[in-house]
């Protein structure tokens, strides 16, 4: 196992004062893995990468990350760390251009100019957006702009990249291109990724999944063991995938045992087909 790169202690956090947004929560994500935080909305996963980045201080608890323990003295290092797509990218567009905005978060830094342009190159290519380098913001596409942001994060040489519900607000095409740009910084095999989702569709590629509900962690494990589990989902107001529901068809037509085989290896053998796409 990897090493722990975030630890969360015993957190809680309340936006009124009344009811706990996130309620005593302990959790760990490992260095250079691709976890999911899986919960329907209210469950207190956004909220949670919010309190990662210190954007809200918890009521108490504890947030490690990459070794340094959250505080008002530490706060800006640590986000040095963490890059962070949220769902709306227009949210985080600050410069008047393309190039501009990827340059923002790098000048603040003080990174020296001939390096800015190396990394501006680089990851504006890495995420297919370098012919866009002067297009003002305004013009792009949400799929576009998503890219951007994500280059925007890549060029601060984030250990730590968070998507926050970062393709719910896109097409599916702009859906499948943020996608499969996860998984090509996976294959990279340098940064530990976190995706925030309630799409099981994106929750089953990753390494791990954590499941959220009421603002706790209800359960945490492999994707295919997880994803199987539909009390837990249903419980937690998530879909069932259809690869377990068409399974469940096929059982309750009495048709797996005509086919001589178990339930559980047809779900496997449908999980694996569904990978391959």
């Amino acid at each position: 196992m990897n090493n722990t790169i975030i630890k969360i202690e015993d957190l809680y956090y309340s936006y009124d004062n009344k009811t706990l947004a996130v309620n005593k929560l302990s959790t760990e994500i490992y260095e250079k893995e691709w976890v999911c935080i899986l919960g329907h909305n209210g469950s207190g996963k956004s909220t949670l990468s919010k309190l990662i980045i210190g954007l809200l201080a918890p009521l108490k608890g504890i947030v490690e990350v990459n070794g340094k323990v959250l505080n008002e003295e530490n706060v800006y290092d640590i986000r040095k760390d963490v890059g962070i797509v949220f769902q709306n990218p227009d949210n985080q567009f600050v410069g008047t251009t393309v190039l501009d905005d990827v340059a923002f978060g790098m000048e603040n830094q003080q990174i020296e100019r001939e390096e800015m342009k190396i990394r501006i190159n680089k990851f504006l290519h890495k995420v297919k957006m370098e012919q866009f380098l002067d297009s003002e913001p305004h013009m792009l596409s949400g799929g576009q702009k998503q890219r951007v942001a994500i280059a925007g994060a890549l060029a601060l040489d984030s250990k730590i990249l968070i998507f926050d519900e970062s393709t719910s607000m896109l097409d599916p095409q702009g859906r499948e291109d943020i996608i499969n740009l996860i998984k090509e910084l996976k294959s990279d095999g340098d940064k530990t990724i976190i995706s925030i989702t309630h799409d099981l569709s994106e929750a089953i590629l990753a390494d791990r999944i954590i499941v959220m509900k009421n603002g706790r962690v209800v359960k945490t494990g492999l994707p295919i063991d997880i994803l199987q589990e539909e009390e837990l989902l249903v419980d937690c107001g998530l879909d069932v995938p259809m690869t377990v529901k068409l399974s469940q068809k096929l059982k309750d037509a009495n048709i797996i045992d005509k086919l001589y085989v178990k339930q559980e290896d047809l779900v496997n053998s449908l999980w694996e087909y569904n990978l391959r796409k």
